[in-house]
């Protein structure tokens, strides 16, 4: 039995889906972040004036860093031999990352579950960026 993880060819995404998976995602990624900024501030008693949950900070976070991973996954599904397992590890990374920024916001004594709150942003986001980019945008492997 070979323990050799499987390969792949190269091959290239359609810009038309990669642009449909970030449209999609930067629409589904604001919308649950107004919903757990509502929840963050009503019922995890965050405070109002908690700059993640504030739409001018959050939206342009969000589009800077799907657009980041939408040309990621662009390059990796052009120049990598298996781009949906490097991009779920940059993914993963990404995850860790923030929360270790969500840690450095609890030491400045910032609402714990507002920063809970900000962790299942991130969370959400990366996980519905990863999946509109990887199922509507797969990789077009050479025949």
């Amino acid at each position: 039995m070979s323990t050799e993880l499987p390969t792949s060819t190269t091959g290239r995404v359609r810009p038309l889906r990669l642009l449909a998976a970030l449209t999609l995602s930067l629409a589904v990624i604001t919308l649950s972040n107004a919903g757990l900024s509502v929840i963050g501030t009503a019922v995890f008693s965050a405070p109002d004036d908690f700059c993640a949950f504030l739409p001018h900070n959050s939206v342009p976070m969000t589009l800077e860093s799907v657009t980041l991973a939408t040309i990621a996954w662009g390059a990796l599904s052009h120049y990598a031999t298996r781009p949906k397992w490097w991009f779920y590890q940059g993914t993963r990374v990404f995850v860790l990352v923030s929360w270790a920024a969500g840690l450095l916001a609890l030491a400045t004594w910032r609402s714990v579950l507002g920063v809970v709150t900000l962790d299942l942003m991130v969370v959400v986001g990366a996980t519905v960026t990863y999946l509109a980019l990887t199922r509507i945008a797969p990789t077009d492997s050479p025949a």
